[in-house]
């Protein structure tokens, strides 16, 4: 089942680290050294190549099965983030290869972007007159105190702020989650705050 495949996926990851602090490599170093054509995604040709560089000896199967399990948005490439959250939860020792300092300024940074573009929306609302109270029940439009992404974004492309996905999925993606993986009234109503209350 998935739980040999969770820890032959934290086995290999720690080897991973490991490989790159033996060769004086950072997890921020590693993936730009790995990242062939410096796109800022590692493609399956370039994350084997990295692997073999690091003779890790795993088979293409092996590879693929890797790749897939942390290529978290499933679109066939791996991304910095992706990479460096997925080393942050298998490595046990955060100073291998830097990687708890990494994973810490890599979100510092995505939550700065977050709450900037959050206050932009605020503002946007401010600007057409509207209350946090009334931002919020135009969120949530069936009322039922939680908001879906889905909604959430629904709502935000409704605002015409001009953003693009990029813009919205580093809106929704700094929100806290419940379980449900939907966010609640209250966590809306700080982000619009910073916005409406800045003025």
């Amino acid at each position: 089942g998935g739980g040999g495949g969770a820890a032959f996926e934290a086995e290999q990851l720690q080897r991973l680290a490991a490989a790159c602090e033996r060769l004086g490599l950072d997890v921020r170093q590693a993936f730009q050294a790995f990242d062939g054509d410096d796109d800022g995604l590692l493609s399956p040709h370039e994350f084997r190549h990295a692997l073999a560089q690091l003779r890790l000896g795993l088979g293409d199967e092996e590879v693929s099965w890797l790749l897939s399990r942390m290529d978290t948005n499933a679109d066939g490439m791996l991304s910095y983030e992706e990479f460096l959250t997925h080393l942050f939860r298998s490595v046990p020792d955060a100073k291998v290869a830097n990687i708890g300092q990494a994973f810490k300024e890599h979100y510092a940074a995505r939550e700065d972007a977050s709450s900037q573009l959050w206050q932009q929306v605020g503002r946007a609302f401010c600007e057409r007159g509207m209350t946090v109270q009334q931002v919020l029940s135009f969120f949530d439009a069936d009322g039922d105190g939680v908001i879906s992404r889905q909604e959430l974004s629904d709502a935000l492309r409704l605002v015409r702020l001009g953003l693009n996905e990029e813009d919205l999925s580093c809106l929704t993606r700094g929100l806290v989650l419940n379980d449900d993986g939907r966010v609640s009234i209250q966590e809306l109503a700080h982000r619009v705050n910073q916005g409406v209350s800045a003025e």
